[in-house]
C-alpha cells in the first residue's frame, strides 16, 4: 500500500477515508456523513425530550386510556325490558268478529269477555313458568292465547301476545318474559274497564 502522506488533498479517494489521520492530518469527512450525524443528533434530542416530558408529568397524566363504555348483562338485559315496556300496541279491536262471522255488538262483545277469562286463568301459570324459566311452556301458552286474540280482533292485547310468543321463540330471555307480563297485565286490565258495563 502507498503511503498516503505524499498525496493531496485531492487526490485522496473515498476508499482512503476509512482511516481517521494519515501522517498528522485530518481526513476530510463526505458530506453525507455529516447529514447522517446531524439526524442522529435530532433523534437523540427528540428522545430525550419526550422522556422529559413524561418525567415531569404525573403518572396518571402520561398518556391514559380512556376504558370503552360497556354494557355489563344486566344493563343490557335490563335494557332490553325497559324497550318492552316502552313499546305501544293500541286498542284492541273486534272489529273482526263483527266483519267476518257477521256477529252483532253483543255477541262479539261475548267471545272477548271469554278472551279476557282466558287471559286471567293463563296469567297465574304464566307467571309460575317465567319463574321456572320454562320457556318452551311459556312459548306453547302465549301461542294458544295469541290464536285466540287474534281469531277475535286485532291490536292491544292480540300483538301483544304475538310478540311475547316471538320473543320466547327466539330469546328465551327471563326478563322480556317479565316485561311481557306486565303488558298483558295492563292489556287485560284495560280490557275489562272497556268491557266492564258488558258483564
Amino acid at each position: 500500500m502507498e503511503n498516503l502522506g505524499s498525496k493531496s488533498d485531492k487526490e485522496l479517494n473515498t476508499a482512503d477515508y476509512s482511516k481517521e489521520k494519515v501522517e498528522n492530518r485530518t481526513i476530510p469527512i463526505p458530506e453525507q456523513n455529516k447529514e447522517s450525524e446531524e439526524k442522529d443528533k435530532l433523534e437523540d434530542l427528540s428522545n430525550s425530550i419526550e422522556t422529559e416530558s413524561k418525567k415531569s408529568l404525573p403518572a396518571e397524566n402520561q398518556f391514559t386510556q380512556i376504558p370503552k363504555p360497556s354494557l355489563e348483562k344486566e344493563e343490557i338485559k335490563s335494557t332490553a325490558a325497559e324497550v318492552i315496556l316502552q313499546k305501544s300496541y293500541g286498542h284492541f279491536s273486534h272489529q273482526r268478529l263483527v266483519e267476518s262471522m257477521g256477529l252483532n255488538q253483543s255477541e262479539a262483545d261475548e267471545f272477548v269477555l271469554e278472551l279476557i277469562h282466558q287471559l286471567e286463568n293463563a296469567l297465574p301459570e304464566l307467571d309460575r313458568k317465567v319463574q321456572e324459566r320454562d320457556f318452551e311452556e311459556i312459548e306453547h301458552i302465549t301461542h294458544g292465547l295469541k290464536g285466540a286474540a287474534l281469531n277475535i280482533g286485532s291490536g292491544g292485547v292480540a300483538d301483544i301476545l304475538v310478540d311475547y310468543n316471538q320473543e320466547m321463540k327466539e330469546s328465551k330471555s327471563a326478563e322480556a318474559a317479565e316485561a311481557y307480563q306486565e303488558l298483558l297485565r295492563r292489556a287485560i286490565s284495560d280490557l275489562k274497564i272497556e268491557y266492564s258495563q258488558v258483564a
